[in-house]
């Protein structure tokens, strides 16, 4: 299965093959601020399933040095970013793929940041300071 995901303006995108490794909310501050909204949603896959990219990214390095952020440079929408920390994968700005069918969230982390008004749907298991290792 191949799936788009795309950036608001549709001037950046990407296609990945298969099924992603992971799908994570985020409810740390950076990812706060990074999607301007409450938490985030990260579908993590490995960088041979991006088979495919329209556009040419801008980019943002976060100033420790560990995750850089490709970005549309017309309307700024977050498409993709990786770290080193995090071997060999990358993760995927899941409102990027607009797609009723992507896997749901399969844990939250950093949920010591999380708003009150954030539930953790059933089932998911939440982690105050971050995925396990």
């Amino acid at each position: 299965m191949d799936r788009d995901a795309t950036c608001w303006c549709g001037d950046l995108s990407v296609t990945l093959r298969g099924e992603p490794t992971l799908v994570s909310s985020c409810c740390c501050t950076r990812c706060q601020r990074r999607t301007g909204s409450f938490f985030g949603v990260t579908v993590y896959f490995h960088p041979d399933q991006m088979v495919a990219r329209r556009g040419t990214p801008a980019n943002f390095q976060r100033p420790d040095g560990v995750t850089t952020f490709n970005f549309c440079p017309r309307c700024g929408s977050n498409v993709w970013w990786s770290s080193p920390e995090w071997g060999d994968v990358l993760g995927v700005a899941g409102g990027a793929f607009a797609d009723p069918t992507l896997p749901s969230p399969k844990r939250m982390v950093f949920t010591a940041t999380r708003h009150p008004f954030v539930c953790v749907p059933e089932g998911v298991p939440e982690y105050e300071d971050g995925p396990p290792e």
